[in-house]
């Protein structure tokens, strides 16, 4: 009786094991892969371009208008900026801390091509409370806003929050990852620096 049935055992077993292959192989498509995805961001690499709109006023603001290789409308012959970004979020607590000391360093640089941005996203709240709290905090530095967490990702943002430094031709200069004590003092030397440079940094 064993013997008599071994061979359409073995006759199913062949016949499904391609189709199982195939499902598993279909099923996992789609499924990141380990290791896989884009590089943390760091100092050196060229800053991701982007258009964001502005959380109080809705207008768009462009990365190329003050910084990059090319900037957009280059024959109006802008001016280029230093860029400073900082990732926010209404629940980030450290971000309370980051964001007035922000506000003292913009007003430092308040007539030189320095610009200084809030960026709001990873968040779990509404536009509209975002919007709230902004204004009710008292913060008075532009934000642009990231309600799809595009950016986040573009820009490897895993916690917050995260300032990221540009400088005029659109290389990336410094990244914080999280609050840093007495960041304030560093920042403002290099910002110093990337004002006195008349070219982009040599790259290897």
């Amino acid at each position: 009786m064993r013997c008599s049935s071994f061979p359409l055992l073995l006759g199913l077993f062949l016949l499904l094991t391609p189709f199982t292959s195939t499902s598993v192989a279909s099923a996992n498509a789609g499924l990141p892969v380990a290791g896989a995805g884009r590089d943390s961001l760091k100092a050196g690499m060229e800053a991701p371009t982007f258009v964001m709109r502005d959380l109080v006023s809705d207008e768009p603001f462009y990365l190329r208008d003050f910084t990059g290789k090319v900037l957009r409308e280059n024959w109006k012959k802008k001016e280029r900026h230093v860029v400073v970004l900082s990732f926010w979020a209404t629940w980030c607590q450290p971000c309370r801390i980051e964001i007035p000391i922000l506000t003292k360093l913009a007003a430092e640089f308040k007539n030189k091509p320095v610009k200084f941005f809030l960026v709001n996203t990873m968040e779990e709240t509404t536009e509209d409370s975002v919007r709230i709290a902004y204004k009710s905090r008292g913060y008075t530095l532009p934000s642009l806003i990231d309600p799809s967490n595009r950016y986040q990702s573009v820009y490897t943002v895993r916690g917050l929050p995260m300032l990221v430094v540009v400088d005029k031709f659109g290389m990336v200069r410094k990244v914080n990852r999280g609050y840093h004590e007495k960041f304030d003092i560093e920042l403002r030397d290099l910002i110093a620096e990337l004002l006195k440079e008349e070219a982009p940094p040599m790259t290897k």
